[in-house]
This record gives structure tokens, sequence and C-alpha cells, in this order.
């Protein structure tokens, strides 16, 4: 793997999840938008979305999160505003996590695309499989794998892309989302 693509993957993940914007790493922000409790309450550079990476609990236990606390952020049941100073006074729990999440995210894609015999046509490409991993669940990722080793060639970013668009019900009702990522993808490797 090139040396450089962790800071850059970490880079896209910044654009992506956060708009650029550190100062809602340690703050809970909802995934959804509509506090529907379908993703709970996020938070970190990967903003970890609580109903759905157990990751984000585990985290937040070892920030000294109440269970009651978690169950509140996860259903969006409770105020999140005043946990937030707990969350910051843990910024380094916060961060080692973060960093495991995004390592996973690479290793992810590493192993799926070389165990499946996929070549990506270059580091961007490997970057967009590796930003979905961080975004969708692994059965939907798997099922990216499994159209991309359909496509004959070394794969492109703009095929993560279509097949997001065309096979998901996220990229069906969140075009320009999924369009939005691409393009920082693109952006960051140009500018590498």
């Amino acid at each position: 793997m090139n040396e450089q693509l962790p800071e850059l993957f970490r880079k896209i993940i910044i654009l992506n999840e956060l708009g650029g914007n550190m100062k809602y790493v340690l703050s809970f922000s909802d995934a959804d938008g509509v506090r529907s409790g379908k993703s709970g309450w996020s938070f970190g550079v990967v903003q970890f979305d609580l109903s759905n990476n157990a990751l984000a609990a585990a985290c937040l236990r070892e920030c000294a999160f109440t269970e009651d606390e978690i169950h509140g952020l996860i259903t969006q049941t409770i105020d999140p505003k005043p946990l937030e100073e707990k969350l910051a006074a843990h910024a380094d729990v916060v961060e080692r996590y973060d960093q495991h999440q995004l390592e996973g995210c690479l290793d992810r894609a590493t192993e799926l695309l070389e165990s499946n015999g996929i070549t990506p046509a270059d580091d961007t490409a490997f970057l967009a499989v590796a930003d979905m991993a961080n975004q969708y669940s692994p059965r939907t990722v798997d099922k990216l794998i499994a159209h991309l080793g359909t496509l004959g060639q070394p794969f492109k970013a703009i095929d993560v892309l279509d097949f997001k668009l065309e096979y998901t019900p996220y990229g069906q009702a969140h075009d320009g989302d999924c369009k939005r990522r691409y393009m920082n993808i693109l952006k960051v490797m140009q500018n590498q």
C-alpha cells in the first residue's frame, strides 16, 4: 500500500463525513438528519453511527458514558449537548477509535480486493472502496466487490459511484450526497 494512503484517506473522510469542519469531531450529529433514531447520534472523524457501529458504543463506554446515556443517544431520546463535554474530555479515546476505524476500512478494502483478484485502476479507485467501507454495511460492500469483479478490467472510482447510484437504496435516494463524496475523493487525490 502506498504509504501516503492512510493520510489521504483521513482527509477524504474529514471532507465526506464532516464537510471539512473538525469542530464536529467531538460533538454529536444526526446522521440521518431527521432524528428518527434510525442512525442514532454520530461522532468522531468517521462519524461513528451509534445505531449501526458496535465500535461507537464501545468508544463511549471507554469515555465513561453510562449505559443509559448510550441508549438515549442511540434512540435519540436524550439531549446530546450536555454529553459533549464528556466526549471532549476523552478526545484521545475518540481519536484512537477513529484511527482504528480508518485503518480497518483500508485493511478491509485491501483484503476484499486481493482475495477476489480485483485490481483498482489507481489509488483513487482503491480509496473509493475504503470510503464505502466506512459508510456502508459489510454486506453492501461485499455486493460492491462482487459487482467490481464482473467488470473484467481494473475498476475506477466512477465504477464505485455508479454502483452506489444504481444498486443501493441510499444512492438512489441521495444521489447528490454520493456524487459529493466522489468529488471529494477526486479533489483530495488531485491535490496530493
